[in-house]
């Protein structure tokens, strides 16, 4: 209750124009906005696009096989 009534003052004086905040108080709403900004970022940031698995290195042979192509052709030159 004590929290409650210590806000209602302060809103009080916030509409009357009489505004003194201690320099505690305006870092700590300073860095509540700002890790509330990062949670918020990193919880929608793997929306925006996808979820991706795996490296992505650009290696598509298609040779997914591992073993022979399958066009039967063993790496030699063409003739």
């Amino acid at each position: 209750m004590m929290v409650k009534r210590k806000w209602e003052e302060l809103c009080e004086k916030l509409f009357e124009g009489e505004v003194t905040l201690a320099k505690t108080t305006l870092w700590l709403i300073g860095a509540v906005c700002l890790l509330g900004g990062i949670v918020h970022g990193l919880r929608m940031a793997p929306w925006t696009h996808g979820v991706v698995i795996g490296s992505n290195n650009g290696n598509n042979s298609g040779n997914y096989g591992g073993g022979e192509c399958d066009d039967g052709d063993e790496g030699g030159e063409e003739a």
